[in-house]
């Protein structure tokens, strides 16, 4: 994708880029409201979830106001260029997904948290766009697809736990790669897996010679299924 393309598309669909600059402003601090409810429910302390972005007490970063409206901006002004049609339904299925996606990776970075109140809808969402015609597999393919992943990357999981004694991949990354595959079926899902493995190792290994973290934190795997994923979505 040439910046020429990405230009023509700003240019073209210019109010989808302003719509998707300002719902990139609210994903911001809603990526810290919605942990922060869920820990509420649980009782549990804000710092009881900590990932390399610090947690829920640490600042948000000036960077994050002005990449995230950027990224999320763009991705709508894709999503209104790819559309089958110009019609507004048409447009906001994939508006909606690529914001959901690059909310979980906020919310992971911070807490190493996937919470269920925005996986599950991702994943009711992908379900009501194959019903309606906007993934290339039927309603029925989707949630096929779906369950066979919660069922083979389940199963590897609990393979590793059983070997290694610890997990290989969290419940909310299970959860994630399911909803996942409501959109793009299994096999785009299994991409997704493979590319995410190779961002994440490389991403880790970088942060930690560069920036490093608390020992505290942990690593979470979902911003690189986000990345991978939105690539794939780029892609297709």
């Amino acid at each position: 994708m040439s910046l020429g393309y990405v230009l023509r598309l700003l240019w073209t669909h210019w109010p989808w880029w302003l719509a998707g600059a300002l719902v990139g402003l609210w994903l911001v601090p809603l990526a810290r409201i919605i942990p922060r409810h869920v820990l509420q429910c649980a009782k549990a302390p804000a710092n009881a979830w900590q990932g390399p972005g610090g947690g829920l007490e640490q600042p948000i970063p000036l960077a994050r106001r002005i990449w995230v409206p950027v990224v999320n901006a763009s991705l709508w002004a894709y999503a209104a260029g790819t559309a089958s049609h110009s019609a507004f339904w048409a447009t906001l299925p994939g508006a909606g997904l690529a914001s959901t996606l690059v909310l979980l990776a906020l919310i992971d970075w911070d807490t190493t948290m996937l919470p269920d109140w925005v996986v599950l809808p991702l994943g009711l969402a992908g379900l009501g766009s194959s019903y309606a015609g906007f993934t290339p597999h039927s309603l029925l393919a989707g949630a096929a697809s779906a369950a066979v992943v919660l069922g083979l990357m389940g199963g590897l999981a609990w393979v590793f736990q059983r070997i290694k004694g610890e997990s290989g991949v969290g419940g909310g990354d299970l959860k994630l790669l399911a909803a996942l595959a409501t959109w793009w079926g299994l096999v785009g899902v299994l991409y997704i897996v493979l590319w995410s493995s190779l961002v994440n190792v490389v991403w880790c290994l970088v942060w930690r010679r560069f920036k490093g973290f608390s020992p505290q934190a942990e690593w979470p795997f979902g911003p690189a299924i986000v990345v991978a994923a939105l690539v794939w979505y780029l892609q297709h």
